[in-house]
């Protein structure tokens, strides 16, 4: 199989911009726990080495971070959406403006139910020169009416199984599904949205809804369902993700089901913990995502769930949608919104005065690349580094030119960050920003 560096060396000295030897002059790097004082990096290949390279293009990173590369939970791209409107190449672009090195996708569109459909997004991502591992559905079409080929999928390489963000389960083929699935020791993926009780809500089940006159999705949706899985789980002693938690409630019970013995991680949104339904007044319908934004005290319950580390990681849900599926009454409107390119910037001075540097990195980084038993990002003379150039001190606007493809549906849209990313040097690849 032809290399997927190859290609993409192929791909980049074809548009004139492939930059794979950079020297990094007055850089701090993150190596062993802390960022260091200002150094200078030579990248060429990849690696991080101590010879001097000719014909490197120099950038002075005037102090700004070097951290180790990101990894994204909620990849969806969409494929296929509309060619001229989003492709996977504008999923490549956006990870690699925002500074992730990998993710897990899960496709909506297409589920991955069986190993045809398996090795042809392989075969897909192989060209992509970054490192995406893929959910499989357990449920063929993710219908939750017959399961998929789970082993087959599992000995052909997909990181776990998924529902599609569209559990629609009945308890018994839940636990039919996890039963054959145990089997795998691969981890369960599930958004915890109970389908009858979300019906047509599309903001949370509140003041803000009452006033607003819209249907509302109560926190029992999400509780109910969290509930029965962690239950389901600990019987059959079967490792889960939960995605998007959006509630205290539902954190009090995935603390008790550790306590209990269950391998059971967790993600919150970046939305989630950037806004709450408080923001939906203007009617904005980037604003729509799924689960909904809460009430200013879920939000504040969520921060204090990162500092005592019951949530794992923050996760991008990075979903593109049609412009004119956004341009609609609220709604009406198509939920989702895409996070890849303004994650970083927007989170990053937030999250360090809650949490600190490295616990920051756990979320970002090392732990989301753990959840998909991929391999944590370090940065390490001598070795082969993946990496992002934060300039924690320089805002950045989010203007429509830095957002890969033709969509625009994210809340951030001409906002002003506290942060601005620099570039990205991921698999020997410098991407300016």
């Amino acid at each position: 199989m032809e290399s997927p560096y190859v290609w993409l060396f192929y791909f980049f000295f074809r548009e004139g911009v492939l930059v794979n030897k950079v020297i990094l002059k007055n850089v701090r790097p993150f190596i062993d726990g802390a960022f260091q004082t200002p150094t200078t990096m030579n990248l060429v290949e990849g690696r991080w080495v101590d010879e001097s390279i000719e014909g490197a293009t120099e950038i002075d990173a005037k102090g700004a971070l070097a951290l180790p590369a990101l990894f994204a939970l909620g990849l969806d791209f969409q494929e296929p959406l509309r060619d001229d409107i989003y492709t996977f190449q504008n999923g490549y672009t956006a990870m690699r403006r925002g500074g992730f090195y990998g993710g897990i996708y899960e496709s909506t569109a297409n589920p991955i139910d069986n190993v045809q459909k398996l090795s042809a997004i392989q075969q897909v991502f192989s060209k992509s020169g970054l490192h995406l591992s893929i959910l499989g559905a357990f449920s063929k079409h993710h219908m939750c009416e017959q399961l998929s080929e789970m082993l087959e999928l599992a000995s052909c390489g997909v990181c776990g199984f998924g529902d599609g963000n569209h559990l629609n389960a009945t308890t018994r083929f839940l636990r039919l599904a996890m039963e054959y699935g145990a089997m795998t020791s691969k981890r369960f993926f599930f958004l915890p949205l109970d389908l009858s009780l979300r019906c047509a809500g599309c903001v949370h089940e509140g003041d803000v809804a009452d006033v607003l006159g819209m249907k509302g999705i109560p926190r029992i949706a999400e509780t109910i369902v969290v509930h029965t899985i962690l239950e389901t789980a600990l019987f059959l002693n079967v490792p889960i993700h939960l995605k998007q938690i959006t509630c205290s409630e539902s954190l009090n019970l995935i603390e008790q089901a550790r306590a209990r013995g269950l391998d059971v991680t967790c993600d919150v949104g970046l939305y989630h913990l950037l806004f709450d339904d408080q923001a939906i007044f203007n009617l904005d319908s980037h604003y729509y995502i799924i689960p909904p934004l809460r009430t200013p005290k879920d939000k504040e319950a969520l921060w204090d769930g990162l500092k005592r580390g019951v949530i794992d990681a923050i996760s991008c849900n990075h979903t593109p949608v049609l412009r004119q599926e956004k341009e609609v009454n609220f709604e009406d409107a198509v939920a989702g919104a895409i996070s890849l390119e303004v994650a970083l910037p927007a989170i990053w001075s937030t999250l360090v005065d809650h949490v600190g540097e490295r616990r920051a990195l756990d979320l970002l980084s090392f732990n989301p690349a753990k959840i998909a038993s991929a391999m944590p990002q370090k940065i390490e003379k001598g070795t082969i580094v993946n990496l992002v150039l934060l300039d924690p001190k320089e805002q950045s606007q989010v203007t429509p030119e830095k957002l890969a493809g033709a969509v625009r549906n994210t809340p951030l849209l001409n906002a002003q960050l506290p942060s601005a990313i620099k570039g990205s040097y991921i698999h020997g690849v410098w991407t300016q920003v």
